[in-house]
């Protein structure tokens, strides 16, 4: 059976799609997927060098979102309209799609995910990581008006629950969440996930599933030897590399352990 992925692109972000959608291919050579890509700017040319670049057990499917569907939703330059796409994704995919695994572009899958993807939700609505704990936690649950039994997920790496999410997602409900609260929210698509479904998550280790360099400092700052996080633990057990925030690989500036992963799967063609 095929595995369902979801990414969401725009023009500026096809050759780290590319490279992310290559090391998920690679090292799963054994799958075949479906990958919905919503989008609302891409074009026949940016299709054609897509699908020029991608591997036989890649199958791409567009989902064309159109931006007038979000207006009046909050938007700054760092976070686009596509922050929501995942959101509203339960709406647009296929019925048939009753379980997906959401994927930022700005990853590098490390490791075969079967584990992942096969997960039992366990009554749950999304099976994620979270990056956040003690104080923060409760300020968030503060800010957003939340109880003690709700968690701020990591959105770029989720297992979404389609087939239940679907049937209560209430559209209008969230954008007027949104339109009201915008001046509270700080990352706008993980805050009204975290409002609406915060109580909802299955939570797994991010160590596993969506390392990234600022956590291997926190958590090495308060782990003691030989347990801390290095890059051979890295290679032997990680299954998903994440570059969260501005500290991307191919900037100049980065700063971190794991950036060979990402040109590991770069590829030059991909520009």
């Amino acid at each position: 059976m095929k595995k369902n992925i979801l990414v969401n692109i725009n023009k500026g972000y096809v050759r780290h799609f590319l490279t992310m959608i290559n090391s998920l291919s690679i090292n799963n050579p054994e799958s075949d997927f479906d990958v919905y890509v919503l989008h609302s700017n891409l074009d026949d040319g940016d299709k054609v060098h897509i699908q020029s670049n991608v591997r036989p057990n890649i199958n791409l499917i567009y989902i064309y979102m159109d931006e007038s569907l979000f207006k009046g939703a909050p938007k700054v330059k760092r976070y686009p309209y596509e922050i929501y796409y995942r959101i509203f994704a339960p709406m647009m995919l296929p019925e048939s799609v009753e379980r997906i695994l959401y994927l930022d572009s700005d990853l590098i899958v490390h490791k075969n995910i079967d584990e992942l993807y096969n997960l039992d939700f366990e009554g749950n609505l999304f099976i994620a990581c979270t990056q956040i704990r003690g104080f923060v936690t409760w300020l968030n649950r503060l800010r957003m008006c939340v109880g003690k039994n709700h968690y701020y997920m990591n959105t770029g790496v989720m297992v979404m629950n389609v087939k239940e999410l679907r049937n209560i997602i209430d559209t209008d409900k969230i954008f007027k969440f949104i339109k009201r609260n915008g001046w509270r929210m700080y990352l706008y698509d993980e805050d009204v996930l975290f409002k609406f479904y915060g109580d909802r998550i299955r939570l797994i280790d991010p160590k596993l599933y969506n390392l990234c360099d600022r956590y291997i400092t926190f958590y090495n700052m308060r782990t003691r030897k030989p347990n801390k996080i290095d890059l051979d633990w890295v290679e032997n057990n990680n299954v998903i590399i994440h570059y969260l925030g501005r500290n991307k690989p191919w900037k100049e500036k980065y700063k971190g352990i794991l950036k060979d992963y990402y040109f590991k799967y770069f590829d030059e063609k991909f520009k």
